[in-house]
């Protein structure tokens, strides 16, 4: 997947997919293995594609099984310029010092309480939470699980930066993207609340 990626923000000439950010999943067991930095950092050599343009998603449990090895290898990421987001966050058990601690770029807010936000007082109030700590710590803020312009809105008033989900556009290739992109007449940063 992440050769794929590569090669796709690589061999794309249209502007603004040239500039858009590219985000890989990274499995709990990945982040035992402290090879991947340089294989990762390899692939970005080879695809001609800036590390800056990577974003590897880790979730918050898998980031918890040995905070201390994440840590190294998320440093060393950082290192070599990737960006970092934690996701799913909320779902859980960090606390907010492993949350400092660790070197993350973003904060993705889990869907579980993006969907009930509509009808939940308190879910509102733990995704405001989740907005305000992640601003606080110098992190983008994403809300995953926004399916209608009712959601879309709510966290825009919350003060949310980005979206995710099917409101937004369904799961596509590389290709589509970038189509899909163009055909909208869309800057990367245009699904920014």
């Amino acid at each position: 997947m992440f050769k794929e990626e590569s090669d796709r923000l690589h061999n794309n000439k249209q502007s603004a997919s040239r500039r858009a950010r590219s985000s890989v999943n990274i499995s709990a067991k990945s982040l035992a293995n402290l090879d991947l930095v340089d294989v990762l950092s390899e692939l970005c050599g080879r695809f001609r594609v800036a590390p800056g343009r990577i974003v590897l998603e880790v979730t918050e449990s898998s980031a918890m099984v040995d905070p201390i090895l994440s840590l190294d290898l998320m440093t060393r990421f950082r290192v070599k310029g990737f960006h970092l987001s934690i996701d799913d966050f909320g779902t859980g058990y960090s606390s907010m010092v492993q949350l400092v601690r660790l070197p993350f770029f973003e904060i993705k807010v889990d869907k579980s309480f993006v969907m009930r936000s509509q009808h939940s007082n308190e879910g509102r109030a733990v995704i405001k939470s989740i907005i305000d700590l992640g601003h606080s710590l110098g992190l983008l803020v994403t809300a995953e699980g926004i399916e209608d312009l009712r959601t879309f809105d709510n966290l825009k008033n919350l003060g949310c930066d980005l979206a995710q989900e099917y409101f937004i556009a369904r799961p596509m290739s590389g290709a589509a993207m970038c189509a899909w992109t163009a055909s909208r007449h869309l800057e990367p940063s245009a699904v920014q609340l």
